[in-house]
This record gives C-alpha cells, structure tokens and sequence, in this order.
C-alpha cells in the first residue's frame, strides 16, 4: 500500500492510501448494491484535509470526546488525536473506517475506535466535538448530515466542518441556519471570516443557538 506523510503542527503523520484497484472494486459493489450516495472517492486527500487537521490545535478546551464524520483515511482524525482529543473514526464505508483506524495506530494511537453507518440511520452515541473535511460536495447529503450532527452533538459541544470554498457550502450554511444552528467560519489560521469567498478555505463551526 502507497504510503504519504504530512506535518502537521509539528507531528509528522504517516499514513496508508488504499490500494487503487480495491478501491475501484469497492465502488463498482457499492453502485451494484444500489448503496444510495456511494463515494468512491473516500481515499483521496481532499483539499480541505490538511488544512482542518493543522486547526484541531485551535479544538474547544471543553471537548473530550470527538467523532470525524467521513473520516476517509483519517488525517484529520489522528491530528485531533495529537491535540488530546478521544477519536472515534466513522465514515459509510468500512473500508475507509478500518484504514483510519490502523493509520491511527500507526501513529501511536492503536486505541482509537471506529463507527461504519449512513447519516441517513445515525447510531445513538453522543460526542462533544463532530468534525470532518470536504463533506459538503453533494447537497442530497446536507438534510441526512444535518439530522446526525442533531443526534450525535452532546448538549453544548460544537461541529467543525473543512471546506475548500465550495459551490454547495453556502446552500449548507443556510439550511443549518434555518434549523437553529449559529454559524462561525474561520479561514487557515483561525481568524474570523465575514464574507466566505467562493473557492476560499473555510472552516464552519456550528453551535446550536
């Protein structure tokens, strides 16, 4: 398996990248099984990855227990690791939970743990922190992912999302705000925003107002 190396906030992360043609294979199955909003793209390095993992420095001093949303191979995920926080590790398919998982380990971290499951039936858990990267490219998946930050943010915690200034962001922003969520976006090192720009890094925090 290809392996890449980041640093971030002065930790180099290590971390694995599936296999091309397993990962191909694991599409062509998911689209066969009528798997509604397969993303065979989960082992990619997204744009906005590196950027959040370098802020989980900046994460809520109150927050313990966190949960990446799409986690992928889990760069963002075994940074916040870095920064103290307890990592669980889901995304909708297990292959990409089970890759963060030993990438975590391979970072020292063998105890963090990992949840396969579709925004559209999010388990019951409750963690402080909800984080993830480049996870608002499809607008079919905004209602679904807001009904788990609903169910899976302990009362009082925050949700972290990365992205890359994309076409879909603001139509997310908007409909989180209609449904009672307080929104701050910070750019890549943790300043405030006023005006997101179009193809500008951003990070959304959401809190429940």
């Amino acid at each position: 398996m290809p392996l890449q190396t980041v640093t971030i906030s002065g930790h180099s992360i290590e971390f694995e990248l599936p296999d091309p043609d397993a990962l191909l294979n694991e599409a062509v199955e998911g689209e066969a099984a009528g798997t509604p909003g397969w993303d065979p793209y989960w082992g990619m390095l997204w744009a906005a990855a590196t950027p959040t993992a370098k802020l989980m420095q900046f994460r809520p001093s109150t927050a313990v227990t966190a949960l990446e949303l799409g986690c992928g191979v889990g760069l963002t995920g075994i940074a916040a690791l870095h920064a103290g926080l307890n990592v669980t590790f889901s995304d909708q398919s297990p292959s990409a939970v089970a890759m963060a998982c030993r990438n975590a380990a391979r970072n020292g971290f063998p105890e963090a743990t990992g949840l396969a499951f579709d925004w559209q039936s999010p388990p019951a858990n409750q963690f402080d922190l909800l984080f993830g990267s480049d996870i608002l490219y499809d607008p079919r998946g905004h209602k679904p992912l807001l009904v788990t930050l609903e169910q899976m943010l302990n009362p009082g915690g925050q949700v972290w999302i990365g992205d890359a200034g994309r076409t879909h962001a603001p139509a997310f922003a908007s409909l989180a705000q209609a449904a009672g969520w307080k929104i701050d976006n910070r750019d890549h090192h943790f300043r405030p925003i006023h005006q997101p720009a179009h193809l500008q890094y951003r990070l959304l925090i959401l809190t429940k107002r």
